[in-house]
């Protein structure tokens, strides 16, 4: 037991090694700080979107709905591996109800950034869109009423994607998005993974108004079509760096796959399931400052996919943008 006892501190400390080793990965310092070791705090503000529109490949006539884009305010912790924020919807900077109808939303979009791989996960339920473009077709556009409210359209949307960064010793996606680390030194990497999704879009009445039949196929038709898409991504992602503090980050993927389109019986419309081989473009990008105890900037993370028919397809994009301001500070002793 004395014994035991003696070799304790030894024993911890082995242990506390190894877990760094296994935390932290190996990185070239010459490349990326890293700060896991300290708290970091945050205040931010952040939108999320999940936009839908009919196109017309012919005419190249589109009819665009977006839900009503709130603007929430929240805060953030991040320690290791750990990290969480949380938004809320405050009242009076919201309140548009009036202009862009009420939008009832089920949204978690998260966005994990290990130091090997980059994970996005996305699970929407969205009920009430607005038109975000009737000026394209309305020939009395009133722009004291503008935007035509459909609060019976209905979306769910399942998302998960993983890209494997090649270069991650030397490219840091922490260091432009969760901020627990710092590149000091520009860098790019290959990126490369599988992704999954599911989405299904549902109405009252059909996406086209009257005003603007004229420019697409009226026979076709996307309410309760259902798409189930899965491929491998590729692409590329590189962090410009200015006087080891100030960066900009550009991210683009593209992904290939099957997609499978279940259309149900509507209108005299026989059901019909279909599958082809179809794209998707995924972007991130960052613009920030990052030094040894502030850092300050803001972030986009967009999907967006078609099937990209001869005349009509429907149009598909989920996207959050986040601005904050943080602070990394020396932890408590019991997070240490």
């Amino acid at each position: 037991m004395h014994l035991m006892m003696l070799l304790m501190p030894f024993l911890l400390e082995a242990q506390q090694k190894e877990y760094k080793r296994f935390e932290t990965r190996p990185i070239n310092e010459r490349y990326i700080i890293d700060y896991s070791d300290q708290l970091s705090v945050k205040i931010y503000g952040i939108i999320k979107s999940n936009t839908i529109a009919h196109v017309n490949h012919q005419t190249e006539a589109k009819i665009e709905y977006k839900p009503n884009e709130n603007f929430n305010i929240g805060f953030g912790l991040g320690y290791k591996w750990f990290g969480v924020d949380l938004a809320f919807n405050f009242s009076g900077v919201n309140d548009d109800d009036e202009t862009f109808g009420n939008t009832k939303r089920f949204d978690i979009q998260s966005n994990i950034y290990a130091r090997k791989f980059a994970i996005d996960v996305n699970l929407l339920k969205y009920k009430g869109y607005y038109g975000a473009n009737p000026e394209d077709y309305r020939t009395s556009y009133d722009p004291d009423n503008p935007y035509p409210i459909r609060s019976d359209i209905r979306t769910v949307n399942f998302r998960i994607s993983a890209l494997y960064i090649f270069k991650h010793d030397k490219f840091s996606y922490r260091s432009a998005f969760t901020y627990n680390e710092r590149q000091i030194k520009g860098a790019g990497s290959f990126l490369a993974g599988p992704f999954f999704s599911y989405y299904k879009m549902d109405a009252d009445s059909t996406l086209i108004p009257m005003e603007a039949v004229a420019n697409f196929n009226a026979e076709v038709d996307f309410r309760g079509s259902e798409y189930i898409r899965y491929g491998l991504s590729g692409g590329y992602a590189h962090n410009f760096v200015i006087g080891k503090r100030v960066f900009f980050s550009l991210t683009f993927a593209i992904g290939l796959g099957p997609e499978i389109k279940k259309t149900p019986a509507l209108n005299g419309r026989e059901a019909d399931v279909e599958a082809k081989f179809t794209g998707q473009l995924a972007l991130r990008t960052a613009l920030g400052y990052n030094s040894e105890k502030f850092y300050a900037g803001l972030a986009a993370v967009g999907v967006f996919s078609g099937e990209r028919e001869k005349e009509d397809y429907l149009e598909r994009g989920v996207s959050n943008l986040k601005i904050f301001i943080g602070k990394r500070l020396n932890p408590p002793k019991f997070l240490r």
